[in-house]
């Protein structure tokens, strides 16, 4: 019995835990890398943590540029905490190299295959990740390639608006009262507050997926979003 013991032992410690898919512990053995043929692979919608502690991770490129943007949450602070209010985080200096090593100024990590009963997960690691599932450092937590589009992230008319750049000759056949939608409507998606019985106020409480959260969305803005406001901007100033 206590040779069975000594076995039981040897076997268990060498399983290495302490790596986690969402808040649930993973076997570190079971991660190996993913080689797409193309980098667009990558691109797309991660999801990762859990419940309240639940985020996404939405990965794409302008053709410049990567965009990685972290969305989260928070219930309010009123004391009843009625509202779940959405957060954005923008990575910046977002790189992917030909090691799939995935690097930005704020987290680093890499793409991987995790097998879990037969099932080849494609997920994205990050290293001391945002949602702190654990407290040691150098651990790891994989986000979970969603299968969703990163289009299908965005609402409203003119969604493209904040995934792609926008082409001036297209804006050019728009009316001054498009051009205005399109623009505010960008910030309409994280939740802007708009002047209270004004026209953007009325046109945006109409629409199904608005929720009025935030007073300034400045600092959830994309570089790409920026760009493309500026360019709308330009537009509507035309004569």
């Amino acid at each position: 019995m206590r040779n069975l013991l000594i076995i039981f032992f040897i076997l268990t410690t060498k399983i290495v835990f302490g790596q986690y898919l969402g808040y649930s512990p993973i076997d570190d053995s079971d991660v190996d890398k993913w080689i797409p043929k193309f980098q667009m692979e990558y691109y797309g919608v991660y999801n990762f943590g859990d419940s309240e502690g639940e985020s996404t991770l939405v990965l794409f490129s302008t053709g410049s540029e990567i965009i990685a943007q972290i969305k989260s949450g928070k219930w309010n602070s009123d004391i009843k905490a009625t509202e779940w209010i959405f957060l954005y985080d923008n990575l910046t200096n977002v790189k992917i190299d030909e090691n799939e090593q995935f690097t930005s100024d704020q987290y680093q990590g890499e793409f991987v295959i995790y097998e879990n009963n037969g099932k080849r997960i494609k997920c994205l690691k990050i290293y001391d990740s945002w949602s702190e599932v654990s407290e040691k450092k150098g651990e790891y937590e994989l986000g979970r390639k969603a299968n969703q589009k990163v289009s299908e992230t965005y609402y409203g008319h003119y969604a493209n608006a904040s995934f792609e750049n926008l082409n001036p000759e297209n804006l050019e056949k728009m009316s001054s009262k498009e051009l205005k939608i399109m623009r505010n409507e960008i910030f309409a998606r994280y939740g802007y507050k708009f002047i209270e019985g004004g026209k953007m106020d009325n046109y945006f409480r109409q629409q199904n997926w608005y929720k009025p959260q935030h007073t300034d969305v400045d600092k959830f803005l994309t570089s790409l979003e920026k760009r493309n406001i500026e360019l709308i901007q330009l537009m509507e100033g035309r004569p």
